[in-house]
């Protein structure tokens, strides 16, 4: 490589170059740190007009990689001649190594780097174009002007559909899809999607099978009852036919035009089911005649009576009426319970008259009592009758697999709807004062949270206790 050097020597001093070389070399091996030294070295004598072709004589260790529209050359020119610059004589006539436009082309442009033969265009794609060059882009109509005017662009113009589709055959829709002769533009086409069809399978005779075929230029399917031969069966008149399950077949005297074949009546097989009291007959796949599914709690009181009771839905016992039976739903289960009333030890003396109704309140009933209303030392002139919930609700324990632990259902006798009176008060100092009551309207059993520790319900007796 000296011999390749032997020009430069004369005009730049290269035992410093040298030295950092071998330095460079032998300290840091097979890491191309001496191509640097010589890169350096090759650049100082080409500023003294010497241009040393090195790399080459490297053996591909300082090699240049040049993209795939470029040639590397160790003398090249400082300025590339351009289209833009044409024939213009640059008066740097030192080389410089790089990458530069093949033998024959020339740099479209300083900020295009494309190597063309002819002067022209370069396009968004950077794709060369002749002067007067049309081509289409981004679904654009470009034309390469001449006189180096650059490139204009107008937008595609797609032609009229002449022949619009009519998608009003069943199954028919309308969509729009990209133009196969030109992808710039699109076509409204019907395609058919059979999940549209509204006809289904008619079902037939005995001895008959449903046959399908989709006409031309249609979408949904034609049915038609056609013999089938699988299905015919050899008997007298009057024999028995086999047929589905839930009917009942025999061959008759009767004879089909269209088939020439005996004619086989069916009738659906006769039920006779009769439901047990909270039992209702459903229709079922599986079984001809429906099945029986429980959807009311049927409970046995004492004296062997029944008691058929709705979901949600409470009575007291017919006998008695410290005893109630009620009826849930729970995970899809109907479960019923029966609660006993248990009432407190009844002290006479410790009691004061209260007027109830006569008649004994149901479960979680509406009753009054008349007494005076009193309110910060004023009291009403006269007794007011005043309005309670009174009675007992059901609740139940129940143990559930599924969760595997006690579900608890309370609920508890409370207002359901409300209104606001008025009533004039007596104050000790002669003045009335207007006060506003709440009153009970009616009442209901609503649900509410079970609490933890035993409770002891009681039924309402005919006096209250004083405390």
């Amino acid at each position: 490589m000296d011999s390749q050097f032997e020009n430069c020597h004369s005009l730049v001093n290269y035992n410093d170059y040298y030295k950092a070389c071998v330095f460079d070399t032998c300290t840091v091996p097979n890491s191309g740190m001496e191509c640097a030294s010589l890169q350096i070295y090759a650049a100082t004598c080409a500023d003294q007009g010497a241009c040393i072709d090195w790399r080459r004589l490297t053996h591909g260790v300082c090699s240049v990689r040049c993209p795939s529209n470029k040639v590397y050359k160790a003398c090249g020119p400082t300025e590339e001649q351009t289209c833009k610059s044409g024939l213009v004589e640059y008066n740097s006539t030192k080389p410089v190594e790089g990458c530069f436009c093949p033998q024959g082309t020339m740099l479209y442009d300083a900020g295009v780097d494309v190597c063309v033969k002819t002067c022209g265009c370069v396009g968004p794609d950077n794709t060369p174009r002749n002067f007067g060059e049309e081509f289409e882009f981004d679904c654009k109509n470009c034309v390469c002007l001449e006189g180096g005017n650059g490139i204009i662009c107008e937008p595609h113009k797609c032609p009229k559909q002449e022949e619009v589709p009519q998608c009003t055959g069943e199954g028919f829709y309308e969509v729009t899809d990209i133009d196969p002769d030109d992808i710039c533009c699109t076509v409204r086409t019907c395609r058919c999607n059979t999940s549209f069809c509204t006809t289904l399978p008619p079902k037939c005779h005995l001895g008959f099978e449903v046959h399908s075929s989709i006409p031309l230029d249609q979408c949904c399917p034609v049915y038609t009852c056609r013999k089938s031969l699988s299905h015919l069966v050899e008997g007298s008149p009057g024999s028995q036919v086999l047929g589905d399950k839930c009917q009942d077949c025999h061959c008759t005297d009767e004879w089909d035009k269209n088939t020439h074949f005996k004619v086989i009546s069916c009738t659906h097989v006769k039920c006779n089911m009769q439901c047990n009291p909270g039992y209702e007959l459903q229709a079922s796949s599986s079984d001809c005649c429906g099945k029986c599914v429980q959807t009311k709690c049927v409970i046995h009181t004492d004296g062997n009576n029944i008691l058929i009771l709705s979901p949600g839905e409470v009575k007291n016992s017919p006998k008695d009426n410290c005893t109630m039976y009620s009826c849930v739903t729970i995970n899809r289960q109907l479960i019923s319970s029966t609660s006993e009333i248990s009432c407190p030890e009844f002290l006479e003396n410790a009691c004061q008259p209260v007027s109830l109704p006569h008649e004994t309140p149901s479960p979680c009933s509406l009753t009054s009592s008349e007494s005076y209303i009193t309110h910060q030392g004023c009291r009403s002139l006269e007794k007011i009758s005043l309005t309670q919930c009174q009675g007992m609700c059901g609740t139940f324990s129940l143990y559930s697999a599924e969760a595997n632990s006690m579900e608890h259902k309370c609920s508890c006798c409370r207002e359901v709807s409300t209104t606001k009176r008025e009533v004039l008060l007596r104050c000790p100092n002669g003045r009335s004062v207007k006060h506003s009551y709440l009153h009970v309207d009616s009442c209901d059993c609503l649900s509410t949270e079970c609490n933890s520790s035993n409770e002891t319900h009681s039924v309402a007796t005919t006096r209250k206790q004083i405390t």
